[in-house]
C-alpha cells in the first residue's frame, strides 16, 4: 500500500513537471529570444523538464517587466526638470550633419539627450579611481549616490565605510546600493552599522515577489557615485583589493573609470534613482540643477540599459558604433562571448579594411567565459580580428574607440549577460582630447599583450578545444 501510494505520488510529481514544462516552453516561444537559445530552452523543457523547469525559473527569463513602470514613475521628475534649460545645453548636432543620424539613434536607444560641456577625467587604476571618488565623498554638502555591483568589506572597503558613515553623520544624505548577487558576502551586520550611522541602504533583487526573488538571471552590474548632482563617477571597478593590485591571485588590476562634470551628471544620477526607486520604493530629493557646462564642452550621452528596456538597446547600441568604424575599432573587455549580430558587425567591418583589435585578459577569473572566449576568436569569420591577450595580470578594462571619434567607457561586457540581462551603463564620448588618451592608453595595453594566433585553439589540447566547443553552446548564460 505505501510502495503504491509513493508510486502515484511520483507519477503526479513527474506529470506535473512534463505539464509545467509544456507551458514554460510555450512562453520561450512567445518571447523574442533568438532562435537559438529558443530551440535550446523549448528542447530542454520538453525533453528534461526535471532538470530544466528549475533551470529555466532560476536563469531563463531575459525582460523585467515590472521595472518599466518605476522607470516612468522616476523618469517624469527628470522630465519635469530637463526642459530648454541654459543650464542644460543640449549637444545639438545640425541635421546636415553626418554626425546627426549616429547621435539620434544613440539618443533614441539611450531616452536621454545629447549633452554637450561636460569635463570628463580617465582613471585607468584602481587606487587612482578610489581617490578620486573619496577626494569627491569629503566634497558633498548635501547628497552622495553611491552604487556598486561588488562591494568587499576589506582593507579597501572599510575606508569608504568609514568615510560614508562620517559624512553622515555630518548631515550629508547617503543612499547605498548593491545587487544582491555580486555583493553576496555582505552579512546584514554590515547594512546595520551602516543604518545605524544615517545611511539609507538597498540591495538590488530582480523582484519584490518570491518569483522575483528567485530570477538570479537577473543582475545590477552598474558603478555609479554621484555627489550633489554636479560630478559623477562610473565604469570597471568595484571596490574590493582585488580592484587595486593587492590579491595574490591576479595581481595587477587594469580597469578605466572616469570622472564626469557637467549636464551628462543628470542622465547618470536617473539611473540611480531608477534603481534606487525599484529597490526601496522611496524617491529621494535630489539636485537636478546642479551639474552646470564646463569649459572643456566634451559632447557626452549616458546610456543605460538592461532586461527592463523594450529591446535589445545595449546591442543595438554596440552595433550601430561598431558600424560607424571607417578605419579603426579597438575593443577592451573582461569577456568576450558575442552574439550572432555582434560577430557579423565586426565582421562586416574587417571588410571594409578596418584595422579591429580586440584585447582580452591573459588570466581568467571565470573559466566557462573565459575557455569560451577561444572558441569565438578561432572564427574563421572573424580571422581578419587581430586577438590580444594581456599579460601584465588581470584585464578588465571595458572601452571602444571608433576611429578618432567616439568612446564608450563603462560597465559593459563584450557578452551575452552584459548586452542582454544584466542592467549596464555605458558612457559614450565625443572629444579630440578624450580620444587621444584613449588611444594612447590602449596603445600602451597592447604592447603589455601577446597576439593570438589566427587559429588559437590550434595548438591546445583535445580537452581544451572539446572544452571550448562545448562551453560555447552555454553562451547565453554566460
Amino acid at each position: 500500500m505505501e510502495g503504491t501510494l509513493w508510486q502515484n505520488s511520483l507519477a503526479v510529481a513527474l506529470f506535473a513537471m512534463q505539464l509545467m514544462g509544456f507551458i514554460l516552453a510555450a512562453r520561450v516561444i512567445l518571447s523574442d529570444r533568438s532562435t537559438h537559445g529558443t530551440i535550446a530552452w523549448v528542447l530542454s523543457l520538453i525533453l528534461l523538464p526535471i532538470a530544466a523547469v528549475p533551470v529555466y525559473i532560476l536563469l531563463g527569463r531575459n525582460r523585467i517587466s515590472s521595472y518599466i513602470q518605476v522607470r516612468r514613475r522616476v523618469d517624469q521628475q527628470f522630465e519635469r526638470h530637463h526642459t530648454a534649460d541654459p543650464a542644460h545645453p543640449e549637444g545639438v548636432v545640425d541635421e546636415k550633419h553626418i554626425a546627426f543620424a549616429r547621435w539620434q539613434i544613440l539618443e533614441d536607444l539611450a531616452k536621454v539627450p545629447l549633452t554637450q560641456g561636460n569635463s570628463v577625467n580617465y582613471h585607468f587604476k584602481g587606487v587612482e579611481t578610489y581617490a578620486s571618488i573619496m577626494d569627491g565623498l569629503e566634497r558633498a554638502k548635501d547628497y552622495i549616490l553611491f552604487q556598486f555591483f561588488i562591494f568587499r568589506d576589506d582593507e579597501e572597503g572599510r575606508p569608504f565605510v568609514d568615510l560614508l558613515k562620517k559624512r553622515a553623520k555630518e548631515g550629508i544624505k547617503v543612499y547605498f546600493l548593491v545587487d544582491a548577487i555580486g555583493s553576496r558576502g555582505l552579512p546584514k551586520a554590515f547594512f546595520s552599522e551602516l543604518e545605524q550611522a544615517g545611511i539609507k541602504t538597498g540591495v538590488f533583487i530582480p523582484g519584490r515577489s518570491l518569483r522575483g526573488r528567485l530570477r538570479l538571471n537577473f543582475r545590477n552590474h552598474r558603478k555609479i557615485v554621484v555627489i550633489d548632482g554636479k560630478e559623477a563617477w562610473l565604469g570597471g571597478n568595484n571596490i574590493g583589493i582585488e580592484y587595486t593590485g593587492k590579491s595574490p591571485v591576479y595581481g595587477p588590476w587594469r580597469d578605466t573609470h572616469v570622472h564626469v562634470m557637467g549636464p551628462v551628471v543628470n542622465a547618470i544620477q536617473l539611473t540611480f534613482l531608477e534603481d534606487w526607486f525599484w529597490v526601496t520604493r522611496t524617491m529621494p530629493s535630489l539636485d537636478w540643477d546642479a551639474a552646470s557646462a564646463q569649459p572643456e564642452n566634451a559632447r557626452a550621452l549616458c546610456l543605460p540599459t538592461g532586461p527592463a528596456d523594450p529591446g535589445d538597446n545595449c546591442t543595438l547600441a554596440y552595433v550601430h558604433m561598431i558600424n560607424q568604424a571607417q578605419h579603426r575599432l579597438w575593443i577592451q573587455s573582461p569577456y568576450f562571448v558575442p552574439s550572432e549580430e555582434i560577430i557579423v558587425a565586426l565582421q562586416l567591418a574587417t571588410l571594409r579594411g578596418v584595422d579591429v583589435k580586440i584585447l582580452l585578459p591573459g588570466k581568467f577569473d571565470k573559466w566557462l567565459v573565459w575557455i569560451s572566449s577561444f572558441y569565438f576568436s578561432s572564427l574563421s569569420r572573424l580571422d581578419k580580428v587581430r586577438f590580444f591577450r594581456y599579460k601584465e595580470g588581470f584585464f578588465h578594462s571595458k572601452m571602444l574607440l571608433v576611429d578618432d571619434e567616439l568612446v564608450s567607457v563603462g560597465t559593459v561586457n563584450f557578452d551575452n549577460r552584459s548586452f542582454r540581462i544584466n542592467f549596464e551603463i555605458s558612457l559614450i564620448l565625443q572629444d579630440s582630447r578624450l580620444v587621444q588618451l584613449c588611444h594612447e592608453q590602449m596603445e600602451q595595453d597592447f604592447h603589455l599583450s601577446v597576439e593570438d594566433p589566427v587559429d588559437p585553439l590550434a595548438t591546445r589540447s583535445l580537452m581544451f578545444r572539446l572544452a571550448a566547443h562545448g562551453i560555447r553552446l552555454l553562451a547565453p548564460l554566460l
